[in-house]
């Protein structure tokens, strides 16, 4: 009998064991892979907007809001100015489900779009730090 409770708590051990590492392994890159775009700061892109129009760049910045139903779009802010202006990010195309993040830093690779009165960035890969 101690001998079976000894296996089952071993095996429970080893599950327990494997689900953390699953967990601390987590994948946190979504989209395409990057392709090493040259890099742009959110401040820039927001004061102007025309300059990045249609150019691929890489962004990152801490997220701020999220869409609460799936995530697919988030506001960014640049990590040193916490209150600077947002930039919209829109994954939905790429990648329709993102995990919540709110508050951690993103990697963003797309380009910026006119949409309505506004812009918004378009991005086809993203990691969260």
């Amino acid at each position: 009998m101690k001998v079976i409770l000894s296996l089952c708590g071993a095996i429970l051990v080893a599950a327990l064991a494997l689900f953390a590492l699953k967990l601390s392994l987590r994948e946190d890159h979504f989209g395409k892979p990057f392709t090493g775009l040259p890099a742009a700061a959110i401040p820039d892109i927001v004061s102007k907007p025309d300059t990045f129009l249609g150019k691929p760049v890489a962004i990152h910045g801490k997220l701020q809001r999220q869409c609460p139903a799936t995530g697919c779009w988030f506001f960014l802010t640049d990590p040193g100015d916490l209150k600077a202006q947002e930039l919209k990010v829109e994954m939905g195309d790429t990648t329709p489900r993102l995990p919540s993040r709110l508050g951690k830093v993103a990697h963003v690779e797309g380009q910026l779009i006119k949409f309505g009165d506004g812009y918004e960035f378009i991005g086809v890969a993203v990691t969260f730090e």
